[in-house]
């Protein structure tokens, strides 16, 4: 007696959340464990195409299976055991994983980068002479100005897209071309105006 009194005024055990699966289909499930001594059901919610239940256990090894449809199931991909009854119960380990060094994670962790990867130049007076260019380089690269060949158009780059091209004195005709390439999914669809010019 005094024994169970004293257990009970030693502090709480620390709750851990654990996340429970199931996979295997089913339209009312739910679960049932060793952490209360199989006395409740815990209804399993639908997320996606599974159902999942979060659950606060305290630290150890408990016992649990899942009811789907009033039928008990285990899920038989993970740790299982059978009980006293002959049933099959799955098993989970639910532990507060502290390091006990740092060094003990630091596999983990990514590796430094070399310090011959960063480097700062710093443009001479030749840079700054020079002129900045009227348009971005990649800008030249739009579909009015490519050619086409027989077998078709090449695939537009990313940069080049929703960008809206003019275009002028095509051929002996004087004309405006205004075009604007869109992308939706893997086609690319290119709308162009002509309109001719006027002397």
């Amino acid at each position: 007696m005094n024994q169970q009194h004293d257990d009970s005024d030693g502090p709480p055990q620390k709750k851990i959340p654990t996340l429970l699966t199931w996979t295997l289909g089913g339209r009312n499930i739910h679960v049932e464990g060793s952490w209360d001594n199989w006395t409740s059901k815990k209804p399993v919610e639908k997320s996606g195409k599974d159902h999942t239940i979060l659950l606060m256990l305290s630290s150890g090894v408990h016992r649990y299976r899942f009811i789907v449809d009033g039928e008990r199931r285990f899920i038989p991909d993970l740790p299982c055991e059978t009980d006293n009854m002959g049933q099959v119960v799955n098993l989970v380990d639910v532990h507060d994983f502290i390091p006990e060094s740092v060094e003990s994670v630091s596999e983990l962790m990514a590796p430094p980068s070399p310090d011959s990867s960063y480097g700062f130049h710093v443009p001479g007076e030749k840079e700054f002479a020079k002129e900045p260019p009227q348009l971005p380089a990649q800008l030249y690269l739009g579909v009015l100005n490519s050619r086409s060949s027989e077998e078709g158009c090449a695939r537009p780059r990313h940069v080049v897209l929703d960008h809206l091209y003019i275009e002028k004195g095509w051929g002996s005709q004087p004309l405006v071309a205004l075009g604007c390439t869109h992308r939706f999914r893997s086609k690319y669809v290119t709308c162009v105006l002509y309109k001719a010019i006027e002397r």
